[in-house]
């Protein structure tokens, strides 16, 4: 598996495999242009014989970096990609000199914040309803 930035040529691949990731973002081909298209912007993707298996989205300014979207191919979930992208993502923030990173997570998705956990991140708070009614958004985040 090979892990690289997205290009804006990747943009209606990342978007297609988005749309198989109900709990994505939602952005669309028009969003991943328009972030790939943003300087403080970074989507690293997980390649393999061609396809993009997943990706991690992030912005990152004055030393903060915030998650923004992840999605993994539906049939290669569990299979180390999230890890790797968080990996990737967390030592180019470090090369960067970045200090800290934070994503929010839905509270009912219990895979997600176990794999973020895994990582490093600590829960930091709730955003009350951030995911809709009666679903709240759990903030974490950690140092580099």
């Amino acid at each position: 598996m090979k892990m690289r930035r997205a290009l804006p040529a990747d943009a209606a691949a990342l978007a297609a495999l988005e749309c198989r990731q109900p709990r994505a973002a939602g952005w669309g081909e028009k969003g991943f242009a328009t972030e790939l298209a943003q300087p403080c912007a970074y989507i690293w993707c997980a390649q393999e014989q061609g396809e993009i298996l997943g990706f991690l989205a992030l912005r990152c300014a004055a030393g903060c970096a915030e998650i923004l979207n992840v999605a993994v191919a539906p049939h290669r979930t569990r299979q180390g990609i999230g890890r790797a992208l968080l990996r990737q993502a967390f030592a180019a923030l470090r090369a960067q000199a970045a200090e800290q990173v934070s994503l929010e997570v839905a509270q009912d998705n219990v895979p997600a914040q176990a794999l973020y956990a895994r990582a490093g991140l600590k829960p930091l708070g709730r955003r009350k309803d951030f995911y809709g009614p009666g679903c709240d958004g759990l903030v974490m985040g950690m140092n580099l």
